[in-house]
């Protein structure tokens, strides 16, 4: 049974799937994937998944720089339908980041992009990631990030009326604790702007 977040987040992706790289989150996380594909220190044929993959996009450019077996997971089934038909050569599938059905240890690298403030309990995620991730696996997760003032505020006021399923905008020691007390080694930051990428390796 899917939470209120997951309803509105369902709602919304559904409605702009087909003109996602248009719309204006499209354009907001093409921000976030092109340093994320920096980051991403994959050989060839690694095991990869990306939650929240939306159309698929940050998947296919991480195939360009080196061939990788790719996963995607979403909640919007319409982003998955067209994840279907531009990868065949990909797996995905409709799913919840808190409950994603793979074998334990069978992934090198989890990414995920502009996703995590929309889960209803992200610490679910985390160990979900940790546990399907094989020991040294890195994950990869891009989050807005605005001062405290403006953080409090959305969460409190504009999230619920905007009926996005946005959930909770995480601060930066917020976003490094995930990591750091749930089993991973943080490896890599970036941190300017609006924008925070971390990247970690299950210990």
């Amino acid at each position: 049974m899917t939470n209120r977040n997951e309803r509105y987040s369902i709602r919304k992706y559904d409605s702009i799937a087909n003109k996602y790289d248009k719309s204006r989150d499209g354009k907001y996380t093409a921000k976030f994937r092109r340093i994320i594909l920096d980051m991403c220190d994959v050989k060839n044929g690694d095991k990869v998944l990306d939650v929240g993959c939306g159309n698929g996009s940050l998947l296919n450019e991480i195939n360009r720089k080196t061939r990788i077996k790719g996963f995607g997971v979403d909640i919007s089934p319409n982003m998955v339908e067209i994840c279907r038909q531009r990868y065949t050569n990909f797996n995905f599938k409709i799913a919840s980041g808190e409950e994603m059905q793979f074998d334990n240890s069978s992934f090198d690298m989890i990414i995920t992009c502009c996703a995590l403030h929309h889960m209803y309990n992200p610490i679910n995620f985390i160990n979900e990631a940790h546990r399907i991730l094989k020991k040294g696996g890195v994950l990869i997760v891009g989050e807005p990030l605005f001062p405290p003032g403006i953080r409090h505020f959305f969460d409190a006021a504009i999230a619920p009326l905007l009926q996005a399923g946005d959930n909770k905008l995480f601060s930066h020691k917020q976003l490094i604790m995930l990591f750091t007390e749930n089993g991973f080694t943080i490896s890599r930051i970036y941190k300017k702007g609006f924008k925070q990428i971390i990247a970690a390796a299950k210990d």
